[in-house]
């Protein structure tokens, strides 16, 4: 296994292939735990300005990571400050998403690492992550990383579709930030 390319800052011109892995990603990974109907509707047009909106923010709310396999993007990662008001982090990893090609190769714990120093930058050096209560290889992803499970809650993602989520969480990013 060849080290992963250390993840790179997105920019503008990655919005594309960002909405490409989104939708890409969702469709393997959520398979059997989402309805075909959904995932199906997905379109990666759909995403590409919101991604272009996030990359070029001028309040940079969001930092943006991305992973590079082969010249193009395999995976990405965005991060910030956290959305609940739960006191007990203050960064949230929003979203990780990598081609399944492009798993079990470092690139998810690197984009893991890239945000939890982005954010101790920002003065945010605990973290929360929001991942579907059935994706049982992201949690078990996230407990090697030294995620703490917190607590669940559902998640309503429209057209009578709701799902639980779980989250962990990180007290001390310092051991992801080597």
């Amino acid at each position: 296994m060849a080290a992963p390319l250390t993840p790179r800052l997105a920019m503008l011109d990655d919005a594309a292939d960002i909405a490409r892995v989104h939708v890409a990603s969702w469709r393997t990974t959520y398979s059997g735990l989402l309805p075909d109907r959904y995932l199906d509707a997905m379109d990666a047009r759909d995403y590409e300005e919101s991604w272009a909106r996030t990359i070029r923010d001028p309040f940079r709310r969001s930092v943006v990571f991305v992973a590079e396999e082969a010249g193009r993007v395999a995976g990405f990662a965005s991060c910030g400050q956290e959305r609940d008001g739960d006191a007990r982090y203050d960064g949230e990893l929003y979203a990780i998403y990598l081609l399944r090609e492009a798993q079990r190769r470092g690139h998810g714990r690197a984009l893991v690492e890239a945000a939890a120093a982005a954010l101790a930058l920002r003065g945010m050096t605990s973290m929360v992550v929001w991942v579907l209560r059935g994706n049982a290889p992201a949690r078990a992803f996230y407990e090697r990383l030294g995620g703490t499970y917190l607590r669940e809650r559902p998640l309503d993602m429209g057209l009578d579709i709701v799902v639980p989520e779980v989250a962990y969480f990180w007290s001390d990013t310092a051991a992801l930030r080597r």
